[in-house]
């Protein structure tokens, strides 16, 4: 059959080339589908190789974002008809980029996007619409979502698959290319994760979800965007001053019993929100009486900054982030104590923002003293909002993947840095009022990442950082970019792949490579310290040897040809400490066979065999000990011709009494002799 959804006039024979993706699903990249592109990257044609009657889709990760891949398994064993199948998912060449790209492979949705704007404006859906076609669906998928620990992050009206009338389930867009809420407007955010910025909202929590869907219920119920025409910094200020429920619901007249369901998706206070469960229940009848606290306070005097006057703290905190250098001078001469103490009556927050200012003085000065300061009286001031500090907003579950979309855009990362290493997560959390045990594992891990970030060695440093945070990011070294390294199984390859392109570095290693193994890898980092020794050296060459050997045996492949040469100026040096030419040329010979088997393992034990290398330093030891020898022995003799007279008399006298006794003896004996014979004769 013909893909409905594929290119003007193309069937499955077709489509052009097909793609493999782990196997099992064929990816089109001459067959796009616009219509279902996703915030992570573009949609193409997709077939299961053994199904291919199956209508599907695949989504191609190539806008630089960190996809959720961690949740790709859970996200498998989902099966409910408003959330789309993930069949498969993996690493793909993509041609159009000359790179391998992550891809998700999904049911293709039956329906159109429900809204293609936001502004747009269409009839109002009617209750039994609502409820029965549209909410209680949408509830069982948010309970599918909760049981399984996943937050979707974009549910919106056009992040839904849906026909007005049609009695089929609507389906939710795609969640795992792109971190949760990258793409999400203001409007559906709650107003914590609206005060931050969009990387930096992190994965969120069920009730935020929840929050979403309730915008999305108004947005239904009236036919049109009730805050349209309104900006994001407008739509914000609004739900901070009156609450999101008056903001959004206002005056508009509205049945009764949606009020309700409204009014306990839309509160403020995520402990008093309605969650999937409680939906599932008002819809069999069972209503709520959520209570509403969603104004904030006023004090009985205004604050004065910049220039306008703010009545409440939540709005005078963001603007003490956005004015630095006032904000600094109204917080050290005590305007600001005052003002909470006698205009607004909070003992508890002056005493808060009394702790902010003593922590930060006990740090010193030193390095964006200011930007500190007004971060944790921020903090001090509005607890649930984001930490603000200079550049970045950002919730504490937000922290990793800012810090991993600043590394993925090639983008300045001192300011995630910064944070992490002040421990303003730690703070944020302390002054929480409510018990946030669903982060209190995060930011322990954000305390322990100070350790790594204070060392500057292989296997440390910012990078090490960036990967304990963020399980799914690939490696992101320069020369592995290109080749979405995701598991430590695939590093091999890919470096084989590497060191067959011209303009290689000049050895397979750096910090990025580094911190990946040590995090993914479990590595020590005593391996990776040796690494950090000058390049040429025989301690690095082995360090590298040794670790891409190791590998080799455990993950394959067998052989490694272009790799063993990449890495035979780095083993130089151990090639060379073999003292004997002749044994040296030995090993430059096996060595080169060992290359051209691509064996890792072989080339170590030429190399670095410490029997071998004992050997060696033996037969040196006892040729030199033989020199010595020969060389003593020669200098004996040479200082001994500088003394011939001496010689000659001391050794020749007793030669010549020798000789000359022996011919006296040889003389008297034939004397004798003859006499005899004569006489005999």
């Amino acid at each position: 059959m013909t893909p409905p959804d594929a290119a003007p006039g193309k069937t499955p024979s077709n489509l052009g080339a097909a793609l493999s993706l782990e196997g099992r699903v064929n990816v089109f990249p001459d067959a796009p589908l616009p219509e279902f592109d996703s915030v992570g990257g573009p949609a193409f044609v997709a077939q299961m190789r053994n199904d291919t009657s199956l209508e599907m889709m695949a989504i191609i990760c190539t806008t630089g974002l960190p996809s959720r891949s961690d949740l790709v398994n859970t996200m498998r064993v989902i099966d409910n008809p408003s959330i789309l199948r993930l069949r498969e998912c993996g690493v793909l060449h993509w041609p159009s980029k000359n790179a391998h790209c992550y891809a998700l492979a999904y049911d293709r949705p039956a329906a159109p996007r429900y809204r293609q704007s936001l502004d747009e404006v269409y009839p109002p859906m009617g209750e039994d619409m609502l409820n029965h076609f549209f909410l209680s669906p949408m509830a069982s998928a948010l309970m599918e979502f909760q049981r399984t620990g996943i937050v979707h992050g974009s549910i919106q009206p056009a992040n839904i698959f849906w026909r007005d009338g049609s009695t089929a389930p609507p389906q939710l867009c795609e969640c795992l290319s792109a971190p949760a809420g990258i793409s999400q407007p203001v409007l559906f955010e709650t107003i914590e994760r609206a005060m931050s910025q969009p990387v930096g909202r992190g994965p969120g929590s069920h009730p935020d979800d929840c929050y979403a869907l309730g915008v999305t219920l108004v947005l239904l119920m009236l036919g049109q965007n009730p805050l349209k025409g309104m900006n994001d910094q407008a739509i914000l200020q609004a739900k901070l001053e009156h609450g999101s429920f008056n903001v959004l619901v206002g005056s508009h007249r509205l049945p009764t019993t949606h009020l309700e369901l409204l009014r306990g998706l839309l509160t403020d206070d995520p402990k008093q929100r309605m969650t999937a469960t409680e939906i599932e229940q008002w819809l069999t009848g069972r209503r709520f009486m959520p209570t509403s606290s969603d104004t904030a306070r006023r004090a009985n005097r205004h604050f004065t900054l910049g220039g306008k006057e703010y009545w409440q703290v939540r709005t005078l905190s963001a603007a003490l982030a956005a004015h630095i250098n006032e904000a600094v001078q109204l917080i050290e001469d005590n305007t600001l104590g005052k003002w909470l103490t006698r205009s607004l009556g909070d003992e508890e927050r002056a005493k808060n923002v009394d702790e902010a200012i003593r922590l930060t003085k006990e740090g010193g000065k030193a390095g964006h003293y200011e930007d500190q300061l007004v971060a944790r009286v921020c903090i001090a001031l509005d607890p649930a909002a984001p930490i603000r500090y200079r550049s970045a907003a950002v919730l504490p579950d937000g922290v990793a993947p800012l810090l991993a979309e600043a590394m993925l855009q090639d983008r300045d990362m001192q300011v995630p840095s910064e944070i992490i290493a002040n421990q303003f997560a730690t703070f944020w959390l302390y002054l929480q009022k409510e018990l946030k045990p669903e982060l209190v594992p995060q930011v322990q891990l954000l305390e322990r990442m100070c350790v790594f970030l204070e060392k500057t060695g292989f296997g440390n440093g910012v990078e090490r950082v960036a990967y304990e945070l963020n399980p799914s990011l690939p490696c992101l070294s320069p020369m592995l970019r290109m080749q979405y390294v995701l598991t430590v199984k695939r590093v091999l390859p890919a470096l084989e792949h590497v060191a067959t392109l011209a303009g290689r570095p000049k050895e397979p290693m750096d910090r990025h490579l580094a911190a990946f193994l040590v995090v993914r890898d479990k590595k020590s980092e005593i391996l990776f310290s040796a690494m950090s020794s000058p390049e040429g050296s025989l301690r690095r060459g082995m360090a590298l040897l040794t670790l891409f050997s190791e590998m080799q045996c455990r993950y394959g492949p067998d052989q490694l040809p272009a790799l063993a040469a990449w890495l035979i100026p780095a083993i130089e040096p151990g090639i060379r400490r073999f003292l004997s030419k002749p044994y040296q040329e030995k090993v430059r010979r096996q060595v080169k066979e060992a290359v051209n088997a691509g064996n890792l393992s072989l080339l170590l034990q030429l190399v670095d065999d410490p029997k071998c290398v004992d050997r060696d330093e033996q037969d040196f030891l006892t040729a030199r000990q033989m020199y010595r020898d020969i060389q003593e022995e020669i200098a004996d003799i040479e200082a001994n011709l500088k003394h011939r007279n001496g010689i000659v008399q001391t050794i020749g006298r007793p030669i010549a009494v020798t000789i000359a006794s022996f011919l006296s003896i040889l003389f008297i004996a034939f004397t004798v002799g003859r006499a005899l014979w004569h006489h005999l004769g």
